[in-house]
């Protein structure tokens, strides 16, 4: 049915008084589901009783309905971030095309990956390389029980919770002030593996993590090692992760993890946080246990802590570190490049 006709059949029940919504389920009922539907039915109406009795659609005035896709594609190839509104205004064309045509190539907007650094050739090729040496380790349940990884993190004593919530429809929820990252905070430092949190500690307020601290803490860390897991270092030896932060290539700290007999350091590729136990798993977990809360005390932060540790399984921990080994394949996929989680 065309829509002279329906036009045509809306003036008859018109006539008839019958109600735009009765008229359009009419309509419907005997000429198929959504022939015509209730806004055009009410529009109809209304020109009736303006005394305008044309069957004809009246010629639409603004902007054209249709675009080149050759356009469009040409467009957002040049700026791909932008929005449906500035779309319409380069092409001249109304905004509800645009949003037509998006929705007919299947594109939808969303919000790149963020990337913790730009990688160069060359060090996306050394990512691939030690990847691959990674993976030549016999990844068994020995392996991954020898691997103690260790990371540091920065706690705020305020932590914002930017969730959303649900509230009536009519309102907004509170404002909340973003996450200053220059405010109170301490940095936690923490040493975990396959069985759970080994060690951790705050450091002093002032305090740099620089290369005699890093020292003073994996001298701290190899006694509680040798004192509740003497045969991790006595027969496995311990394999040491952490990052390629400059107070762990210090002289000082290979001097030390040298002095320290029974345990190696697990290569790991710089740039490479989202091949960190702590960093993927670990920290982003305590990010949403602490949003929301606020600690008075550097004492009740470190309550905080022990009861986030507390509050995950053994096995919990064990996923986390064996996780490695996906991590290590997509790496090397994706050519050395980040990818996605």
């Amino acid at each position: 049915m065309n829509n002279f006709e329906i036009h045509v059949l809306l003036r008859h029940y018109w006539k008839k008084g019958l109600s735009a919504r009765a008229a359009a389920a009419e309509i419907c009922e005997v000429e198929g589901e959504g022939t015509t539907g209730k806004t055009a039915a009410i529009k109809w109406f209304k020109r009736f009783e303006d005394g305008d009795l044309d069957f004809e659609d009246k010629p639409r005035s603004g902007r054209p309905s249709i675009l080149d896709e050759e356009d469009l594609r040409a467009t957002l190839e040049d700026e791909p971030s932008s929005n449906t509104r500035d779309l319409a205004d380069k092409l001249g064309v109304a905004q509800r095309t645009v949003v037509n045509y998006l929705h007919k190539f299947n594109f939808v907007y969303k919000k790149p990956r963020r990337d913790p650094y730009e990688l160069t050739e060359a060090q996306a090729i050394r990512r691939v390389e030690v990847c691959h040496q990674l993976l030549d380790n016999p990844l068994n349940d020995r392996f991954w029980k020898r691997i103690v990884t260790c990371d540091e993190k920065w706690v705020f004593l305020v932590n914002r919770n930017h969730s959303r919530r649900w509230v009536p429809r009519d309102q907004n929820p509170p404002p909340v002030a973003r996450q200053d990252h220059f405010a109170k905070r301490v940095m936690l430092c923490v040493w975990w593996h396959v069985d759970g949190v080994v060690h951790f500690e705050l450091v002093p307020d002032g305090r740099a993590v620089d290369a005699e601290l890093c020292s003073e803490q994996l001298e701290r860390v190899y006694n509680i090692l040798m004192q509740r897991y003497p045969t991790l270092i006595r027969q496995e030896r311990a394999l040491l992760q952490h990052d390629n932060a400059p107070a762990h290539r210090a002289n000082l700290t290979k001097e030390k993890l040298g002095e320290l007999d029974g345990i190696e350091v697990l290569a790991h590729p710089a740039y490479s946080p989202n091949l960190a136990p702590s960093d993927y798993g670990l920290f982003r977990s305590m990010v949403h246990f602490f949003r929301g809360r606020r600690f008075e005390t550097f004492d009740q932060v470190e309550a905080a802590c022990r009861e986030f540790f507390e509050s995950k399984e053994p096995h919990w921990y064990r996923d986390q570190i064996r996780q490695l080994a996906e991590r290590w394949r997509k790496a090397i996929e994706n050519d050395g490049l980040y990818f996605e989680e």
